[in-house]
């Protein structure tokens, strides 16, 4: 993740468990949060290189519908070796495939399976994408230009 992100992040996700607010929510683009190289985040309690596997499976989903955008849905905000760090354990999908096919994709490997894939029917819930420069974009001025907008869930 780029250090505004970081900072505005751990800053939006430590106000929301102060507040006990848990209205808004935040997304940051894959490629920022996977970095097998980035210590500061975790997947699914992977962390560091565990991240490849969600990488590949979103390489596969790119391949299928190369118009996708796939985020990160942030949870909150932990420590890891002493080290604070963010933690997330949901993929959000914008892509022209169907569900079944997004299901292919997200359940084939054996090792790595979503514990739950679905369509996210709703997006009337406040949420925001934190830029690279720490910037919230509203999903709400996103356009989905006729895409679905799926998550898969890790437990």
């Amino acid at each position: 993740m780029y250090q505004k992100q970081k900072e505005k992040a751990m800053e939006l996700l430590k106000n929301n468990e102060k507040n006990r607010d848990y209205t808004n929510r935040y997304w940051i683009p894959y490629a920022d949060y996977l970095d097998p190289a980035d210590c500061f985040s975790t997947f699914s309690c992977d962390y560091l290189d565990g991240k490849q596997g969600y990488l590949d499976l979103i390489d596969n989903l790119l391949r299928a519908d190369q118009t996708a955008k796939v985020f990160v849905e942030l949870y909150g905000c932990d420590s890891f070796d002493g080290k604070p760090c963010i933690n997330a354990e949901t993929l959000i999908l914008f892509s022209r495939l169907p569900l079944s096919d997004i299901e292919h994709i997200f359940n084939a490997p054996e090792d790595i399976f979503p514990d739950d894939i679905g369509e996210k029917p709703d997006l009337s819930q406040p949420t925001f994408i934190i830029d690279r420069n720490g910037c919230e974009i509203s999903v709400a001025d996103l356009s989905t230009n006729g895409c679905s907008v799926y998550y898969c869930w890790w437990d």
